[in-house]
């Protein structure tokens, strides 16, 4: 019964998620200064490359997974609700993780072979 009840939770957090991405267009740059701003960078570096603090960003996690990390992380995160990040907001800062360049693929980089 309470599996039930956590996966139904877990599928409409997910739903909601995924059409709140379909309604929201985030915006780079914004989200870029709401990376700053709400100290997202102290942890996870300014670009999203992580550190002691905190794990790497990049590549992104697809919006859904994003947004349900942001809002009940699994780990030492402070949860981030849509008080504190609106879902706005989340898709902008989203969108600037996307906004990154992509990391090397580890077969073209000539230290590895």
């Amino acid at each position: 019964m309470k599996i039930n009840l956590l996966l139904g939770a877990a599928l409409v957090l997910f739903s909601a998620a995924a059409f709140a991405q379909d309604s929201l267009k985030g915006n780079a740059q914004t989200g870029k200064d709401l990376f700053v701003a709400k100290g997202c960078y102290s942890c996870h570096g300014f670009v999203g490359q992580g550190s002691r603090e905190g794990p790497r960003l990049m590549p992104a996690l697809p919006y859904p997974a994003f947004v349900a990390q942001l809002r009940t992380p699994r780990t030492i995160m402070p949860p981030y609700t849509a008080t504190l990040v609106n879902d706005q907001q989340a898709a902008d800062i989203h969108a600037y993780l996307e906004s990154q360049p992509k990391p090397p693929d580890p077969k073209s980089i000539k230290l590895l072979q």
